[in-house]
């Protein structure tokens, strides 16, 4: 009994230092600020096209219910737009190797994302992207799948999504507004951010048997200590909801989204990603 105990408190001791080291020494240093340069470090480039710019689309809900949702034939028609135009939908994990590599691509092309984890991304976004051979994300945060009721996805959907065109990724732990958690400076905000940063990347990873790379802010809000915190946790990328392209020629850590809202015309989509 004695022996487990002191399993036990030798378990614990090296958490705490992990969580210390995570949050102490990377959470306020001067090296810590200057490294954040590097994230928007512009690779030289003379002439920047439209094969340089990778646009991303943002949506949550599809449902056609609540502020934030789109119907989901308005979707459907948004996605046959961009098919019809000649724009092809890529993945992040693409869209990454290229900004890494600092190489044009030889087509107009986009990503698409979804954040939050509605159950409408199984009923209705799945079966659509599947027949539409349509790479997408979906940024899911932890409460919304052990916390939710009935019509809430579960673990077993996300295995089944992540077999059928959408990629999961990580959106916090209870979708937490990490900048009001930053700036607070206490121990307990801390610990809070190393949970919704660091352990979110872990359950997924531990429930989903695959690498997290990816992780998009909360609400989109962010600043130059979080990014450098997620860095630090081991993504490769995150994303806020800045408008605007992404240059492929500049090797940037923080990438930007639009969010497509519901009054959103087919126009207007297709003007986004032309």
């Amino acid at each position: 009994m004695i022996k487990i105990d002191n399993l036990l408190i030798g378990i614990s001791f090296v958490s705490v230092l992990v969580v210390s080291l995570y949050i102490g020494v990377y959470y306020k240093t001067e090296t810590y600020i200057e490294n954040e340069k590097e994230v928007y470090r512009a690779i030289a480039h003379k002439n920047i096209t439209r094969l340089h710019k990778v646009p991303i689309l943002l949506y949550h809900n599809i449902n056609g219910k609540g502020p934030y949702s789109l119907p989901f034939d308005k979707l459907k028609n948004q996605f046959t737009q961009l098919q019809n135009n000649g724009i092809k939908v890529i993945s992040l994990q693409q869209m990454e190797s290229h900004i890494d590599e600092h190489n044009p691509f030889g087509e107009k092309v986009i990503s698409i994302t979804f954040d939050d984890g509605y159950y409408s991304m199984y009923t209705l976004l799945m079966p659509l992207v599947r027949s539409m051979n349509y790479p997408v994300t979906l940024f899911v945060y932890i409460d919304t799948i052990t916390q939710g009721g009935s019509k809430s996805l579960t673990w077993n959907m996300l295995h089944i999504m992540q077999k059928n065109n959408i990629d999961i990724q990580c959106h916090s732990h209870s979708h937490a507004d990490l900048v009001k958690l930053y700036n607070q400076g206490t121990l307990e905000s801390r610990y809070a951010l190393y949970r919704e940063i660091y352990l979110s990347k872990k359950i997924l990873e531990l429930y989903l048997y695959k690498n997290i790379d990816y992780f998009a802010f909360p609400y989109g809000r962010y600043s130059v200590e979080l990014t450098q915190l997620s860095k630090d946790a081991g993504y490769k990328r995150v994303f806020s909801t800045d408008y605007g392209p992404n240059i492929v020629t500049r090797d940037n850590f923080c990438l930007r989204r639009h969010h497509v809202k519901s009054n959103y015309s087919e126009e207007k989509v297709l003007s986004l990603a032309w």
